[in-house]
């Protein structure tokens, strides 16, 4: 299933960015297996999510 589009703010982009490069500097060192990297990122767009939605 596809999530919907959410509007990120330009700080939001920028977070994802840091984490995924941390990612990549991992993926570099061997390490191919990174669920905490893709929570943070999954934490971040379900924050701008209930942003947009108008919940807290």
């Amino acid at each position: 299933m596809s999530e919907p589009k959410v509007k990120l703010t330009l700080l939001e982009r920028a977070r994802i960015v840091a984490i995924e490069a941390q990612g990549v500097k991992r993926a570099a060192a061997g390490i191919e297996h990174q669920p905490d990297i893709d929570r943070r990122i999954a934490r971040i767009k379900d924050r701008a999510r209930k942003r947009a939605n108008g919940s807290k």
